[in-house]
């Protein structure tokens, strides 16, 4: 994958790549069952863009039939909505990013949290809506990652030079 380089405001987070999920192509030489190989997803590279727009930082994903690390016909929850970067002031849980992230309407979201060397992962999910990401890198201010997905545990954060 190829490592993007996001700004922040006292930091650099450092992500190996974006990524997707995709069926792989069937095939019998896979333990001889073909239904077991639609029923795994593989990781596949998602090649984005990124855009300066309203003195924001925009990732775009480059559109479904230009992409090159899958085919688009097996794609699994395919997204095309730009993600703009946000680090929302005052943020410091996941109880303050859900309320930041659907206005104060919690009832109907689901949260997971889980621990990484460069900080906290929080995944939302609710009626409707895909996965979103929030991301609480220690001794920073949390980051809207949106819908886009990665290697979380090669994730880092480097100081501003």
């Amino acid at each position: 994958m190829s490592e993007v380089r996001i700004a922040l405001r006292d930091a650099v987070l450092v992500c190996p790549g974006f990524r997707i999920q995709a069926q792989p192509e069937p095939s019998l030489e896979i333990d001889g069952d073909l239904l077991w190989a639609l029923e795994q997803p593989q990781w596949c590279e998602l090649a984005v863009s990124l855009e300066e727009r309203d003195g924001a930082l925009w990732i775009v994903p480059v559109p479904l039939a230009q992409q090159a690390g899958f085919d688009p016909q097996r794609v699994i929850g395919w997204r095309d909505e730009p993600v703009r970067i946000v680090q929302p002031e005052g943020v410091e849980d996941a109880e303050a990013a859900i309320h930041w992230w659907r206005g104060g309407a919690v009832e109907d979201v689901r949260g997971r949290v889980s621990h990484h060397p460069w900080g906290r992962l929080l995944r939302l999910e609710g009626p409707g809506i895909g996965r979103e990401h929030i991301l609480f890198p220690r001794g920073h201010g949390c980051v809207y990652l949106g819908h886009l997905d990665t290697d979380w545990r090669q994730l880092r954060i480097e100081p501003t030079s």
